[in-house]
């Protein structure tokens, strides 16, 4: 018990006012005198009186004096020392970066056990032992402060918060957390805040101001084993392609490293290196067969999976392949190449009649698929049986003129209708004299028509877009026209998807722009390969505002490989590859930030204030103590003395 003011020892001078007010009460003695002399009860009354007399044992005296002892009592201010409750409103900061999903199975006595799992264990503590009555507030750092709760009594959803945390491979922000901590707990007088992390941080925390009490949790682990691809990426040489992989041991001690190379799936090489501990090897790949996509992982598991792949994007991945059958055409030609495209050229000599000589019939199909078959007049008569079927069936086709009767259109005006293939057309200016007329396919839609005549044909057969001009180049002024590339660039980009592009590699989080096509109608990142895929990361809807899909995106926080996939309203689907990689911060475990005691030490203009509120709470604890003050209870016993005292002067002098 202690005593808070001890000014209210002035009220104690009411106890001898009270016995000097017994010792003075007037008492009369009862005295036997003659009838005749009653006159002089007046003046007798003075004799009578004994103004000093022995104090009485009496009740009401004494509930008098105990009712002003406690009033007394409680004017001091007293309290009882009680097990610390907790401040009136705690935040726990919890880091989430990378490095907080380091395995730690030597302390947590499991292989699956990591740094994040131990540390919502301690705040789950921490809680129950030093903010058993607080309000709390749960803040995580992704790439921007996470607030996972606020202000909240109810245990049991506070664990469920906790429970919820993930860690966060990205850049993380570990001032703009701390900030944001700063600022719930500007205002509250009775505030603490409390960081848990594994001892890695970075930023500037001696630039944030806290008025709150500070404490950092650091949690107590070993640095643990860990190998990382830093780098990673291939080259096309005359012997095939190179891939090139730097490796570093980020450990305190040393550990071979051994390197495997995939393309687009398959084991292709492996490589080997002894690693001492903080050092770096390159290891060089070549002869490698071509492929799309390559991946560098580390054979083997360590205490952090995170950094232990790379992925890198042929470039012949990116750009399509076009197969151009044609009697010749320098301007179509020039166009496809312009669109970056890899054109191979197949020329079609004609007969006097005009049709495909028959000779081709046996034509080699090419060596590599084709992204896009562009046929330029009349259709090869070997395409329509065989292999070459099969593979225009499968394949998208953009053909342009062709046989069939011819209708005049004299240069009108052409109407279009909206379609990629033409969203950046006008045919100003463009004369066509004339049109194919025949009948249209099943798959065809005209979207571009003159005179109520189709002049370009769009649609889709077997799954594969089609595209057809009703009317030959050569016949027109369309190759002279400056919307004549625009146009070829507009037809290849939609009829091959743009070929299914890498975006490249990329910081987890980083926000990116990805070209869409016209006609998205839905997007997504799936996880391929990685990280990602291992630990079954649901697809992620791409981010849209109020006008649709939005350019920009962010990459998935998870490390591993994914494809922006988009659908238009066709359901054709446009594929787009990207790696999302963690930081590599979180992997230098052999650098010591030395910053967590700046956390909470502010110089500027608020420390003074900051300290001072520290002082305060300071002088209402003690280790683990908290006051619990005892006026309250002392007020309501003097009330209920007071009545006890009321009841006995009613009585009299009978109790």
């Amino acid at each position: 018990m202690g005593i808070g003011s001890w000014l209210g020892l002035w009220f104690g001078l009411s106890l001898p006012a009270i016995l000097a007010m017994y010792l003075l009460k007037r008492k009369f003695i009862d005295t036997r005198v003659p009838s005749h002399l009653l006159w002089q009860r007046v003046l007798k009354n003075l004799e009578a009186n004994r103004p000093w007399q022995k104090l009485r044992n009496r009740l009401l005296l004494w509930l008098q004096l105990l009712a002003a002892a406690l009033l007394v009592l409680a004017l001091m201010k007293p309290f009882w020392w009680a097990a610390d409750g907790g401040k009136e409103h705690v935040v726990l900061l919890a880091d989430t970066s990378g490095s907080m999903s380091t395995l730690n199975g030597a302390e947590a006595g499991s292989s699956s056990a990591d740094r994040l799992e131990q540390i919502k264990q301690q705040m789950k503590d921490y809680m129950k032992r030093e903010a058993k009555n607080s309000e709390i507030t749960v803040l995580s750092m992704n790439a921007e402060p996470n607030v996972i709760i606020s202000r909240e009594k109810d245990r049991s959803r506070v664990n469920e918060a906790i429970d919820s945390l993930e860690a966060y491979f990205g850049k993380a922000a570990y001032d703009e957390t701390l900030s944001l901590a700063s600022a719930f707990t500007r205002d509250d007088q009775g505030a603490e805040v409390v960081v848990f992390t594994d001892g890695q941080w970075r930023g500037n925390p001696s630039s944030i101001p806290f008025r709150a009490t500070v404490r950092v949790i650091s949690l107590e682990s070993a640095k643990g084993m860990n190998l990382s691809v830093q780098q990673f990426g291939v080259k096309e040489e005359p012997s095939g392609m190179t891939a090139v992989a730097v490796v570093k041991n980020n450990s305190e001690a040393g550990k071979p490293a051994e390197v495997n190379i995939y393309g687009d799936g398959k084991l292709l090489k492996t490589a080997s290196a002894e690693m001492k501990a903080g050092a770096s090897a390159t290891l060089t790949f070549k002869g490698l067969p071509e492929a799309g996509v390559y991946k560098a992982e580390l054979d083997g598991k360590d205490d952090y999976m995170a950094d232990n792949s790379a992925y890198a994007f042929s470039r012949r991945a990116d750009t399509a392949r076009i197969l151009l059958m044609t009697r010749g055409n320098l301007f179509l030609e020039k166009g496809l190449q312009l669109t970056g495209a890899e054109v191979v050229k197949m020329s079609i000599p004609e007969t006097a009649e005009g049709a495909a000589a028959n000779s081709l019939s046996t034509a080699p199909l090419p060596e590599k698929k084709p992204d896009l078959v562009v046929i330029d007049g009349t259709v090869p008569s070997f395409a329509s049986q065989g292999e070459w079927k099969k593979l225009l069936d499968s394949t998208p086709v953009w053909t342009l003129g062709g046989e069939g009767k011819k209708v005049a259109v004299n240069g009108a005006q052409p109407k279009l209708a909206s379609h990629p293939a033409n969203q950046y057309m006008s045919y100003n200016g463009i004369y066509i004299g004339s049109v194919i007329d025949r009948k249209l396919p099943e798959w065809a839609s005209p979207i571009v028509s003159i005179e109520d005549h189709p002049a370009v044909i769009a649609g889709s057969a077997n799954g594969e877009p089609r595209l057809s001009y009703l009317f030959d180049l050569q016949e027109t002024d369309f190759p002279l026209s400056s919307e004549f590339p625009i146009a070829v660039h507009d037809a290849v980009s939609w009829l091959t998807g743009s070929g299914g592009k890498s975006l490249g590699r990329y910081t987890a989080g980083t926000r990116i722009e990805i070209p869409l096509a016209a006609d998205v109608v839905s997007a997504r990142w799936v996880a391929k390969d990685g990280m990602a895929k291992e630990r079954k990361v649901p697809d992620l809807e791409a981010e849209a505002g109020e006008k649709g899909i939005s350019v920009l995106q962010q990459v998935p926080p998870v490390p591993g490989l994914y494809a922006f996939e988009q659908v238009n309203a066709a359901g054709k689907k446009l594929e787009y590859l990207a790696e999302s990689a963690a930081d590599p911060y979180e992997s230098q475990w052999s650098k010591d930030s030395g910053k967590l005691a700046e956390i909470g030490k502010g110089d500027n203009a608020g420390e003074a204030a900051g300290a001072a509120t520290q002082a305060s709470a300071s002088d209402d604890r003690e280790g683990n103590r908290s006051k619990v003050p005892l006026t309250t209870p002392l007020a309501v016993l003097v009330l209920l003395v007071i009545l006890a005292e009321w009841g006995v002067y009613q009585r009299g002098r009978s109790i």
